[in-house]
């Protein structure tokens, strides 16, 4: 059996390479444009030059006497830790509700009882994209939902990433890799390391070296793409979506690309041609029309997700402040949400919180506003006005992720310590791939005095985010504290023996 796990590595230097890239500046980005496009088609493959076929062959799923699910649970682990690590999922609790939700609505359409794992998430960065990583990790880039009009647009997009997870092509892609010979990965990791010098001369180490294998990635990559949107179509319209927004929301992005003179960084890693445009139409065009009211949370975690992505506070509220000069704005409740939002980050709670309640008069339904509203108040050390909100937001939704979030900050802003224990005790377990409870659990141990569990569930948070030095060191201070229970001794222990075996693990397939 090929060795998937060195293969791990590899494919997580080119990730972590290509998260370095994107964090450069627009001039960096030109120079090594076209090397990183190559290492994500020897990576993925996910290109398309040709018309769609009519009839198109089931790729099925990916070959498991090669790479098994436990395999490919690893490499997920690890592909999300290196995510975590720089900086940009963003770690929200409504916007991961939000895009979990419609993902997951998606994927029920498929209409099988057993899809797989799927986990949707966010990551702050203005391009339109979205990828597909092992496990069913799917990434939405703030900047794809800027630019989607609606919920279906946003869908049409997810669908297409869904597809890809459904028939096994990501597995598929990385067992396929680990078929071929090591010097066509140590190649690409070659010319990563010349891309510190020369932009040019990576870029020309790595097409010597993928050349003898690029065209048949490419043309089994086409049967991907094809596929992908057949499927994808078809999960938009059992969903009861529109059909025909995925070959909608193509054209909108080639008139943009035409227009803007830059092609879209989606456009860039799944290529269209008019063909394709023309069969995804001919496909949409097989199912009845529907229409998809686009829900108030589309709207309002666009802005919350506008905010969220700006790095300076200063502009972002200087743009909600002109937008809002102006006459007959759609959807003026999520610009307003939008705003109070930037009000918060700039620290102004007592016009945040005078905006948020009005909205919560005005749409006295909407939980994100009771959130917001409680979440100020919280901010600006004011417990006694977001607990009347919280406990009534709690009592009507005891079962919603970021109630439960927002309801144990809110109590522990209160001091009340254990009862934000209980609850995040209770919910904690449900969402075993989210790292936000975690934080929140350690805040609240340590302000309880229970330092020795406080310094476990931070370094619990630390190896989510791959950061396992800094998590063997919490263990090790937790260690010294005084009066150590022999059953607090063996469950740091624990710890430490896991993380020590996994920083080994991470040596020896170097």
């Amino acid at each position: 059996m090929p060795d998937v796990f060195n293969l791990k590595n590899c494919y997580l230097k080119i990730i972590s390479y290509l998260n370095h890239v994107n964090a450069m500046k627009e001039t960096v980005i030109r120079k090594y444009k076209r090397i990183t496009n190559l290492l994500a088609l020897v990576s993925l493959g996910f290109m398309v030059q040709t018309s769609l076929a009519d009839d198109l062959p089931d790729l099925g799923s990916s070959d498991r006497a090669v790479f098994s699910q436990s395999q490919e649970a690893a490499l997920s682990k690890s592909y999300m830790q290196q995510l975590r690590a720089s900086g940009k999922v963003i770690e929200d609790p409504i916007d991961r509700q939000y895009i979990n939700d419609l993902g997951m609505r998606l994927v029920a359409a498929n209409g099988q009882e057993n899809n797989g794992h799927f986990y949707f998430f966010f990551m702050a960065s203005p391009q339109i994209n979205a990828f597909a990583g092992p496990d069913g990790y799917i990434a939405i880039y703030s900047g794809l939902m800027l630019a989607t009009s609606n919920e279906e647009e946003l869908a049409s997009v997810m669908a297409h990433e869904i597809a890809h997870v459904l028939q096994g092509h990501i597995a598929r892609k990385i067992a396929d890799a680990s078929k071929q010979k090591y010097k066509t990965l140590a190649g690409m990791l070659a010319a990563i390391a010349l891309g510190t010098v020369s932009g040019e001369a990576a870029e020309a180490a790595l097409l010597t070296t993928v050349a003898g294998s690029q065209q048949s990635m490419l043309n089994f990559s086409r049967q991907m793409e094809e596929e992908a949107d057949r499927v994808g179509i078809r999960l938009l319209a059992n969903a009861g979506y529109d059909p025909n927004s995925m070959p909608a929301f193509f054209t909108k992005l080639e008139n943009n690309e035409r227009y803007y003179m830059k092609v879209p960084q989606l456009l860039s890693d799944h290529p269209l041609t008019p063909n394709r445009i023309a069969d995804a139409e001919n496909r949409a065009a097989q199912y009845p029309a529907r229409h998809h009211k686009t829900p108030q949370d589309y709207y309002l975690i666009k802005e919350r997700l506008r905010v969220i992505a700006t790095a300076n506070p200063h502009d972002i509220l200087n743009y909600y402040q002109q937008l809002l000069q102006k006459k007959n704005i759609k959807q003026r409740y999520a610009v307003e949400y939008g705003y109070a939002l930037a009000l918060q980050n700039n620290q102004e709670f007592s016009k945040a919180l005078t905006l948020m309640k009005q909205l919560i008069k005005n749409y006295p339904e909407q939980i994100i506003f009771q959130l917001g509203a409680a979440d100020i108040a919280a901010d600006a050390q004011k417990p006694e006005l977001a607990l009347p909100i919280i406990e009534n937001t709690y009592a009507l939704y005891p079962d919603s992720y970021p109630v439960m979030v927002e309801y144990a900050y809110v109590l522990f802003v209160a001091k009340a310590y254990q009862k934000a224990l209980d609850i995040l005790r209770e919910h904690r377990l449900d969402y075993p791939n989210d790292p936000i409870p975690y934080s929140l659990v350690a805040r609240v141990q340590a302000k309880a005095g229970l330092l020795a569990q406080a310094y476990q569930t931070r370094a619990a948070y630390l190896v989510e985010y791959g950061n396992l030095p800094a998590a063997l060191a919490q263990l090790q201070v937790a260690l010294k504290l005084p009066k150590l229970t022999t059953e607090e001794k063996a469950k740091i222990n624990a710890q430490i023996k896991n993380i020590r075996q996994q920083l080994s693990n991470g040596k020896s397939n170097q």
